[in-house]
């Protein structure tokens, strides 16, 4: 193809972005924000939050904390984590424990390390949020060779998820399922998976290479539950798309960067944006997996997600990137 194609293809992409964006900042802001219902206290059960050192990561934290949890934080600066959890513990209220270990998701190594560290601390794993994101960034290619938005938002979770799925298995009970609660997001409705050219070498451009790590998310999702329910496993995972969220993730995005103030007035703050994660992952109304959540509601995806020879194309490729064979088997 050629440049002038490209250039309108990159048109396209900013005008379904923006109008997407613009419509779901004036949805939320027009509709009730529901909170988390259903939920008990915790005492006893332990969580992992990848990214849990800033914005809805760290809400999500905060609240876990508060009912009591034992919440393994992964992150790339674990100073910086530690310094973050101090501040959110200096209202006296989280009563639970904190353990922060180092995890770098644009490292495939570091995916592995992290993982091994945390089955170092011989504990149950009875929810993974798989939270950690960039968004809108600049080419880079990983030491991996992937595209960071792939790496980081998609396949670092991908392999987390198989390395941790047999301490999820340990950890389930009937009567209460280990969970998975993976961040999406409402842009994944204008992606798509560029299975002959994963990395857009050809051509790259930041919205469509975040689109599409967030369509993986939820691809990713839908394919996990299929075969847990073939197979019998007791553990349910879900996607969430938090909403429009004023957090460090929009960086990259002129407006909110130059206008601040505009952003605080249509966004939704962290521990909004969190709250949809936390019922997803603890309340016990949530009894299904393999759906997508909006404002602590099930919500219809794309249509890419619902593509059953496509979610098996990923399935596979994501194994062969990661280096693993059969899903969850060490």
């Amino acid at each position: 193809m050629g440049p002038l194609y490209n250039l309108l293809k990159t048109l396209w992409t900013y005008i379904l972005l923006y109008a997407l964006g613009a419509w779901y900042m004036l949805k939320e802001l027009f509709s009730s924000h529901i909170k988390p219902s259903g939920i008990l206290n915790q005492n006893g059960r332990v969580a992992i939050v990848t990214g849990g050192g800033r914005g809805i990561g760290l809400e999500t934290v905060q609240q876990f904390l508060d009912l009591d949890m034992t919440v393994v934080i992964g992150g790339r600066n674990v100073p910086e984590v530690e310094k973050a959890v101090t501040q959110i513990r200096g209202d006296g209220k989280a009563e639970g424990k904190v353990i922060c270990l180092d995890l770098d998701l644009t490292s495939l190594a570091s995916v592995r390390r992290f993982a091994e560290a945390f089955k170092a601390l011989r504990l149950p794993l009875h929810v993974l949020v798989n939270n950690a994101g960039i968004m809108f960034w600049p080419l880079e290619i990983t030491e991996d060779g992937f595209e960071s938005h792939w790496s980081v938002n998609y396949l670092g979770h991908f392999l987390l998820t198989h390395l941790l799925w047999p301490v999820l298995k340990a950890s389930s009970t009937p009567d209460r399922p280990a969970h998975v609660v993976n961040l999406s997001s409402s842009v994944h409705y204008i992606g798509s998976i560029n299975f002959d050219d994963i990395n857009s070498t050809a051509h790259y451009n930041a919205e469509r290479a975040y689109a599409q790590s967030k369509l993986a998310q939820l691809m990713f999702t839908k394919e996990l539950d299929k075969r847990i329910k073939a197979s019998g496993e007791n553990i349910t995972v879900n996607a969430v798309h938090p909403g429009v969220v004023a957090t460090e993730l929009f960086q990259h995005v002129a407006w909110a960067r130059n206008f601040p103030w505009l952003a605080r007035a249509f966004l939704k703050t962290p521990r909004q944006g969190s709250d949809t994660v936390v019922h997803v992952a603890l309340s016990q109304r949530v009894l299904d997996g393999g759906h997508y959540y909006e404002n602590c509601t099930i919500t219809r995806p794309a249509s890419a997600v619902r593509k059953p020879n496509d979610l098996h194309r990923l399935w596979e490729i994501s194994c062969q990137q990661c280096k693993i064979g059969e899903f969850g088997s060490l």
